[in-house]
């Protein structure tokens, strides 16, 4: 007969990892759920996720340590001690991915496909402090440059590929096939009109329900036998959108090209 394992005081650090690993992986589930269920604040959402970054670091190293010194305590104490391992690494992991998505985009949060006239909201509005923190204050390469013209070096420079769209049909149509897209990505609709050949609408972002605002404006070519198709899209929180709203015009234009060309 095979003999039980014999406790061993180790098995509460290995408790201890296991606590520190997926402790740290509810944490920040609970603050991005919270955030998205407005329980508290986005940025308190976001806090969550940093004190839980420090949770996983806690416990990838108390893992390995354990790992080290207790690898032949027993099954119980190694598993306990590798599950912990692992959802502290896979956090750090995910955390990492979006630190280094960050890092290749600009902080800004303000993306549209006309830099020289961007597409107004009307029915929504612009964050106030829109422009108030771009990035280059200060330095030489942006020697007498204000925000907006520092926005559209840093714009132009990261997501130069955003143009307008132009389209082979009248606006009306253009913007009740902007309007049938839109609905099928989700967004809410807070106003449209083939008139004023503008639609503008909400999407919802993540598990933290961020909210960005686009205005979609629609204009008639030149001679009138085209469109040309505008996009806007602002997130209402935060310094960076993590390309988010440039991933979400490139979409759009994407399938509405598609949508008009059937």
């Amino acid at each position: 007969m095979a003999l039980a394992e014999k406790p061993h005081g180790s098995i509460w650090l290995a408790r201890l990892c296991l606590l520190l690993g997926a402790g740290a992986v509810l944490m920040a589930l609970i603050g991005a759920i919270g955030a998205g269920q407005d329980w508290w604040g986005k940025l308190d959402g976001l806090s969550f996720v940093t004190a839980a970054l420090a949770f996983a670091i806690l416990g990838l190293l108390f893992s390995l340590a354990v790992l080290v010194l207790y690898r032949k305590r027993g099954k119980t104490i190694r598993n306990l001690t590798l599950i912990g391992l692992v959802c502290s690494l896979g956090y750090i992991a995910f955390i990492a991915y979006w630190v280094v998505i960050g890092s290749s985009v600009p902080q800004i949060h303000d993306i549209t496909t006309n830099l020289d006239n961007p597409p107004e909201f009307q029915v929504l509005k612009l964050r106030p402090d829109d422009f108030a923190d771009i990035p280059g204050r200060g330095d030489p390469a942006y020697a007498g440059m204000d925000a907006m013209e520092r926005w559209k070096v840093l714009h132009k420079r990261a997501y130069g590929d955003l143009k307008t769209l132009t389209l082979n049909i009248p606006v009306p149509e253009a913007i009740a096939l902007a309007e049938t897209v839109a609905k099928a990505r989700g967004w809410d609709i807070a106003h449209v009109s083939a008139d004023e050949g503008r639609l503008e609408a909400v999407d919802t972002v993540s598990l933290f329900r961020f909210y960005d605002d686009v205005v979609i404006r629609a204009e008639p070519g030149p001679g009138g036998l085209t469109t040309q198709i505008d996009v806007r899209s602002v997130s209402r929180v935060g310094k960076s959108d993590l390309g988010v709203n440039a991933k979400r015009i490139r979409g759009f234009l994407k399938e509405l090209q598609a949508t008009a060309a059937k």
